[in-house]
């Protein structure tokens, strides 16, 4: 049973190191466990056990302190950066709200209306998305 316990660490080892998300490591550290308990001569039920309780104590204990540690800070960029800023309109908006153009940061961008409404130009809008290469904006 000790090889078992040993493949069990490796695999989790290894199928750890393939994902970042850290969930298979307390598996291996259950395995870990299950190992001890075989060498001081436990039963294969009492490994086993020793396996689960260990996954789901070191599970329930530590996860939450990985999340927070590992947190990615999530950062706009690129055309991202754009929505919510101000734009003025260039080029009004046909009566459906579509195919304007309005000029953000130095740049002409087509436009469309958020609600469909018709926006002359020399207006300003707020971009609230974006769609392809279409800023959807709303008055």
């Amino acid at each position: 049973m000790g090889i078992l316990w040993l493949i069990a660490i490796i695999a989790f080892g290894v199928l750890e190191s393939t994902t970042a998300q850290f969930i298979s490591i307390w598996f291996a550290g259950g395995a870990f466990i299950a190992l001890i308990a075989q060498l001081l001569g436990a039963s294969q039920a009492v490994q086993w056990i020793s396996f689960a309780v260990a996954s789901a104590v070191l599970l329930i204990l530590t996860r939450p302190l990985v999340k927070r540690l590992t947190k990615a800070d999530v950062s706009v960029t690129g055309t991202d950066l754009l929505i919510g800023k101000s734009a003025v309109m260039t080029k009004a908006t046909d009566s459906r709200g579509e195919m304007g153009e309005a000029k953000v940061d130095g740049k002409i961008w087509t436009v469309n209306s958020a609600d469909g409404e018709s926006i002359p130009e020399n207006a300003v809008v707020t971009i609230e998305k974006i769609q392809g290469v279409k800023l959807i904006v709303r008055k």
